[in-house]
């Protein structure tokens, strides 16, 4: 028996069917009727259920798996994907928070330190600040679901965010501040991703082993002024994380 919440197509409806049952199929997902991993229906069984011809049912679940609700695998079937947290935001420059709400992940931010850097060549010379500058440099570890999930580093230039010390960003959204407060627009950012390996805090914070494979992500966002207004470095956990994004030829 198909459980889809009591879910009843209607063939007089203006809405075509495989969009009644695409959105029947999305309700029944995000209320955990079919958790990430479950194997959905296979589309004789809805055709079966609903009385519905099989390209509806092959066209709803295309277009669940056009938006990454769903995957399918030859031979096996069609899954709900498990939740790919970085990949699909990946050419995006978006805050944390935005991206866990629009995921539905459950999230927290803990700070670990908060202080004020001086003039470093390299630091200051990826930002274009003066040696009188000053940056106020943030780590954090952020959680999703429970589970570590990424440590983040982020260097904001005094001379364009004065007092930015004064917000807690356990709780505050850093790009939030940035933009609501110092009506900063972020307009797009540098991206740069490479290998590393676990450093002894983060294999404490992550439980890996010392000298295990870390996704090192590193930023410089810029906003609507051009100026370079945060460098961020981001670690993830190689072993259970991954990037997947879609290259399109122009």
């Amino acid at each position: 028996m198909i459980e889809l919440n009591g879910l009843h197509l209607d063939k007089n409806s203006a809405v075509p069917l495989y969009e009644q049952l695409r959105q029947g199929l999305l309700h029944a997902i995000t209320s955990g009727c079919f958790p990430a991993g479950a194997k959905l229906p296979t589309e004789e069984a809805l055709c079966k259920a609903f009385d519905i011809s099989r390209p509806v049912a092959r066209q709803a679940y295309n277009a669940l798996i056009e938006e990454g609700v769903v995957e399918r695998t030859r031979g096996r079937g069609t899954f709900v994907r498990t939740p790919d947290t970085r990949g699909r935001f990946l050419n995006q420059q978006m805050s944390f928070e935005k991206e866990m709400t629009l995921l539905h992940l459950e999230h927290r931010t803990e700070v670990l330190r908060a202080d004020w850097v001086s003039y470093t060549p390299a630091l200051f010379g990826r930002l274009e600040l003066s040696r009188q500058d000053r940056c106020y440099h943030l780590v954090r570890i952020r959680y999703v679901s429970g589970k570590p999930f990424v440590l983040v580093e982020n260097y904001i230039p005094e001379s364009i965010f004065p007092g930015i010390d004064a917000y807690d960003f356990g709780k505050n959204s850093l790009y939030d501040v940035l933009e609501n407060v110092y009506r900063v627009k972020i307009v797009r950012a540098r991206r740069t991703l490479m290998a590393q390996t676990a450093t002894a805090e983060f294999a404490s914070l992550f439980a890996v082993h010392r000298g295990s494979p870390v996704l090192y992500v590193e930023n410089v966002v810029r906003d609507q002024f051009d100026r370079a207004i945060d460098l961020s470095k981001e670690y993830l956990d190689g072993v259970t994380q991954k990037f997947e994004f879609e290259v399109v030829n122009p």
